[in-house]
Order: C-alpha cells, then structure tokens, then sequence
C-alpha cells in the first residue's frame, strides 16, 4: 500500500503546538484588531481546524486585502518556476499574528532621517547610507603581534 500525500501530511512538526499551549486558545486572540493594508504572517494553529490553511502557507507573511466576521483575505506571493504569482487566501483570524517586518525598515529609515538632518545642521558632506556586509575573514582576524609568549618555571620537586 502506498504512502498518502493528505492536506496535512508532513505536519508533524509545523502543526505541533509549542510546550505547555496546548488546549483552547486564548480570548485575547480573538479581540486584536487588523486593518486592510496591514502585513500579517500565517502561523497556523492546528488545535482550531476551522480555516486552516494549506501548509505551504505556514510561515508565509501576506497584505490583508478584505475582513470578513470572522476571517481576513490575505494577498501572498507564490514562486511558481519561475513566475511569482499573487494568491489570494481567506484564512481565520485565529492562523494570523501581526508582523514585524516593517518595523526594522521603519526604524532605518528613521535613523537615516536623523543623520542627514545632523548632517545638514553641520554643513558636512553627505554620507553613504549603503550596509557594508562585514566579511568573515576580516571579523575573526587575530594578530599575532599583541601576543605575548609566558614560559612557565621549571618543574621542581618539592622535598
């Protein structure tokens, strides 16, 4: 007998719930508030079957476009060959957590804000923005001129 390939085959630990969150979920979960245009990650949670999505999507992060009572219409792109193709899923708001992706980009752009303004409160060149990857030969270089060589006494018996 062959082996099934089932919505859910291959869960076992993506669908598994974390230690001591078993059981009922949360009132809280069903009080947050999201808006259309907000970034949202699709984190299934396997103990409410009700609008679970397909696997694939677990972990993915989406644009809401619509909300329903009970559901939220995320927009995903899907690397399909080599096309990107927007899917469009309904998933409860149960699967949904907030995400956090805009926020290191909005704190960036913040930082970047302040320096070209002290920069131009100083009348200076303006500086680079670009991040230079540090390279890993560089970051564990150890130079061997600040060594210094200890020799240790000799071994003596003490009588």
């Amino acid at each position: 007998m062959g082996r099934s390939h089932g919505k859910r085959s291959n869960t076992r630990n993506s669908y598994s719930r974390a230690f001591r969150k078993h059981g009922l979920e949360h009132s809280s979960t069903y009080i947050r508030n999201f808006k259309i245009g907000e970034f949202v990650d699709i984190l299934t949670n396997s103990s409410i079957q009700n609008g679970l999505p397909y696997k694939f999507y677990h972990g993915k992060t989406g644009q809401i476009f619509s909300l329903t009572k009970f559901s939220a219409g995320v927009k995903i792109e899907k690397r399909v060959g080599n096309k990107k193709i927007i899917k469009r899923l309904y998933v409860r708001l149960e699967h949904l957590i907030k995400s956090n992706t805009k926020k290191k980009f909005q704190e960036k752009l913040i930082s970047r804000d302040f320096i070209r303004r002290s920069i131009d409160f100083q009348k200076n060149k303006l500086k680079c923005f670009k991040e230079i990857p540090i390279n890993k030969e560089q970051e564990h270089m150890v130079s061997f001129r600040k060594i210094v060589d200890l020799n240790p006494e000799p071994y003596s018996i003490i009588v």
